[in-house]
């Protein structure tokens, strides 16, 4: 029950996101580039103030665009609140047909419980 509490006391979660877009159809490497650059260009002027330290790459096998952030908020709702904002935004900024393909979000004191072995093996 300690940790709980002490969790229940920050103010502030920090989530490390990943987001995996895939493309609709197949692209050569150029225009995938080139749309990950737009991608990019919508989450740093639309998005800076939610989607902290964005970072992005490219798969060209499954054509697809990584994107990588962290999220700041009081609790996990608002972690994923704010997610679907930048998804929404990601969408609306650029033309591309996107799908999200897979996402995972990772809250630092989750990983920090995981490294200290709280966490029991399913």
């Amino acid at each position: 029950m300690a940790s709980s509490s002490k969790k229940a006391s920050k103010e502030t979660r920090e989530a490390n996101v990943l987001l995996e877009f895939q493309m609709v159809e197949a692209m050569s490497a150029e225009v995938l580039d080139a749309n990950s650059d737009d991608v990019m260009d919508a989450v740093l002027e639309h998005a800076s103030d939610i989607a902290l330290g964005p970072a992005i790459a490219i798969n060209l096998k499954s054509c697809s665009i990584k994107l990588r952030f962290d999220v700041l908020a009081k609790n996990d709702a608002e972690i994923h609140k704010k997610i679907g904002k930048v998804i929404a935004i990601i969408l609306r900024e650029t033309d591309l047909e996107l799908e999200v393909s897979r996402s995972s979000v990772e809250a630092h004191d989750d990983a920090e419980e995981a490294a200290t072995g709280e966490f029991a093996a399913a």
